[in-house]
């Protein structure tokens, strides 16, 4: 166990194109490098066909960009930094094939998973959580299903904020135990690791105190994870470059003395998922 995050590799990083992050790639990666992180990647929430959510997303039309622009900064600053270039996405049927073509086709080197909603076939929104309606625990299964089957899929480096679904209730119970056992098993079986997400200690009194609800990271959810041993990565979440500062160390290195994870850098997960991709185009 870490009893100090000791951060030097961050792969949860959005850029102003998702519509709701401020800077772009040379901007968090001039940060990441003042903050003496080794290693940087970039996951806006993915851009996809046919998909316009203002404030969510980008649009599609900005994947070109995006590349651009990471290129043009891996380029001027590759050599002070490891750079990653990625997408935080949903596990959604419908786009397995654009997912697949981000990682060879378009030179991506990772996704991970961030399941807050889904698209049905005509690019209609389909929301598992209400923020006016807590305890639809109908809805969070089936956020739970998805989220097991993104993890099956192999696309995924790791699962980001595993316990998100945890601020729209406010009674744990022996169902959200059941569930939270579930998201556990799934990341062991499958080897995905699950992200201790700081973007949760951002937004945990605005849930606390505003909506009566439980937030993340959740200690429930973290103490199951601890108890079974699955890994764990840290990630930060980035929707600002001073959020690479280390303005919440001492709240990270406090919650990880109380909750024995088995944490894992997300480079060293990133290196394993390619040697096993180089395995699997051999067979």
């Amino acid at each position: 166990m870490k009893k100090d995050a000791g951060l030097k590799s961050n792969f949860h990083t959005h850029t102003f194109r998702c519509g709701h992050a401020k800077g772009d790639i040379k901007d968090y990666t001039k940060s990441a490098i003042s903050f003496g992180f080794k290693n940087i990647g970039f996951s806006d929430h993915a851009f996809l066909p046919g998909i316009h959510h203002e404030f969510m997303r980008g649009d599609f039309s900005l994947l070109d960009d995006y590349i651009k622009a990471f290129q043009k900064a891996k380029k001027k600053y590759g050599k002070n930094i490891n750079m990653y270039l990625g997408f935080e996405a949903e596990y959604m049927e419908n786009f397995d094939s654009y997912y697949d073509d981000l990682l060879n086709k378009y030179g991506f080197d990772y996704l991970i998973l961030g399941q807050h909603l889904k698209y049905d076939e005509n690019g209609k929104l389909d929301l598992y959580f209400n923020a006016n309606k807590l305890n639809d625990i109908e809805n969070i299964k089936r956020y739970k299903d998805d989220l097991i089957k993104g993890m099956k899929s192999g696309k995924f480096l790791y699962v980001c904020h595993p316990d998100l679904f945890i601020m729209y209730i406010n009674n744990i119970n022996d169902e959200i135990i059941e569930i939270i056992n579930e998201i556990v098993d799934a990341s062991i079986k499958y080897d995905v690791p699950l992200e201790v997400n700081l973007g949760g200690l951002r937004w945990n009194t605005y849930f606390a105190l505003n909506r009566g609800a439980f937030s993340y990271p959740n200690f429930t959810f973290w103490d199951i994870v601890s108890k079974k041993k699955a890994k764990a990565v840290i990630g930060l979440d980035a929707h600002d470059p001073h959020d690479l500062s280390n303005s919440l160390k001492f709240v990270l290195d406090d919650f990880l003395k109380k909750h024995d994870l088995n944490i894992v850098d997300p480079l060293d997960v990133y290196l394993s998922y390619k040697i096993k991709q180089e395995k699997e185009k051999k067979y």
